[in-house]
């Protein structure tokens, strides 16, 4: 299995499409890049359950099991609209996604997942007469504030996710 969702040619043709004149570099560059980038999509869509279980919020279960290293491809997986998406096939809202990820990674490595480091965090600053307070995420919030939630490659991925629900909940018909 690849290391990373689609190829570098694909995400080369991809940005040239957009005018991404950011996604430039050499050919291990953009690999790594790719990589950082599929490393993100696998983590940012996946829910910790109540009962402290990793879920991933897509469909079906990994093709190859647990020793496949990326999400996809997924055997018993569907679309949105019901339409299955054969077993060896990663989506290419996965792929087109991935590439504008490592856009961002291209541009700033490391930016989709940054460390967080809660004693660095600067509750009030005075600066001469001038003082300000910011608002502190406390508790296991805290740390998911930093990762970046980018609109457009969650508009982009929304048609192959479904949704988890933590119960117990209440459904009325």
């Amino acid at each position: 299995m690849p290391d990373f969702y689609g190829t570098v040619a694909e995400a080369d043709a991809y940005h040239a499409a957009r005018a991404n004149a950011a996604w430039a570099g050499d050919e291990v560059g953009k690999q790594a890049a790719l990589i950082r980038a599929s490393v993100y999509i696998d983590g940012r869509y996946r829910k910790l359950l109540a009962s402290g279980v990793w879920q991933s919020l897509f469909p079906g279960v990994k093709t190859e099991g647990r020793g496949q290293a990326r999400e996809w491809p997924r055997t018993g997986a569907y679309d949105y609209e019901g339409n299955p998406i054969p077993a060896d096939q990663v989506p290419v809202e996965v792929e087109q996604a991935t590439y504008e990820a490592a856009l961002r990674e291209i541009v700033e490595p490391g930016s989709l997942s940054p460390d967080f480091v809660s004693a660095s965090m600067v509750k009030r600053e005075k600066v001469g007469p001038l003082e300000t307070e910011y608002a502190v995420s406390v508790g296991a919030d805290a740390a998911g504030s930093v990762r970046p939630v980018i609109s457009i490659i969650d508009e982009m991925i929304a048609p192959v996710l479904v949704a988890r629900y933590t119960l117990p909940a209440v459904f009325t018909v």
